[in-house]
């Protein structure tokens, strides 16, 4: 009754289906997904040829199962990027538009502060605004502010240094509005 069983060699296509799914799933995506198919349906294929020679049967399974589901997770990952990419990029330009435009604000608020309080009649300069106490204004680094006009007629243009609003590059907010109020390039 002492049997000795051949010891069943196990699929070499099978072994590397599996470890392809694994990677496929993990980081490789496509380039190990689409490996792990193919290893895997070849191994099959030669495991139910041997007649019971190969083993593996389950690792080339496991292997398909793997490479198939990286394959599905990675093509979501890929259509949620295109659609998410695009629209990222429209918020940040239009974030850099807007801090331009409170930049303009922000400046257009202190400087109506300084004539109101200190210099009636005078247009103060940035460096009048950054030492008084009261209407403190200082413009961010990436922001050239330019007061200019009369304190009738004050006009104060931004221009966006950092270049990264889409819509143009000088934001221009005068005292009494301006047709030409805006961006412009």
């Amino acid at each position: 009754m002492n049997q000795v069983q051949a010891a069943v060699k196990t699929s070499a296509l099978a072994i590397w289906s599996l470890v392809l799914g694994i990677l496929g799933l993990l980081c490789f995506g496509f380039l190990a997904g689409i490996p792990a198919i193919i290893c895997g349906h070849m191994g099959r294929s030669k495991i139910n040829e041997s007649n019971g020679a190969l083993g593996g049967g389950g690792l080339a399974l496991a292997g398909l199962s793997l490479g198939y589901a990286s394959i599905i997770i990675w093509t979501i990952v890929a259509i949620l990027a295109a659609i998410a990419i695009p629209q990222f990029v429209t918020y940040r330009d239009r974030a850099h538009c807007a801090k331009a435009e409170m930049e303009a604000s922000t400046a257009m608020v202190a400087v109506s502060c300084y004539i109101a309080n200190k210099a009636p009649g005078t247009l103060p300069t940035l460096a009048d605004l950054a030492e008084d106490t009261e209407c403190t204004y200082v413009p961010t680094q990436d922001a050239v502010v330019e007061i200019s006009g009369t304190v009738g007629q004050l006009q104060i243009q931004v221009i966006d240094a950092g270049d990264q609003c889409s819509r143009g590059d000088r934001y221009t907010i005068s005292l009494p509005e301006n047709v030409n109020d805006g961006w412009q390039q």
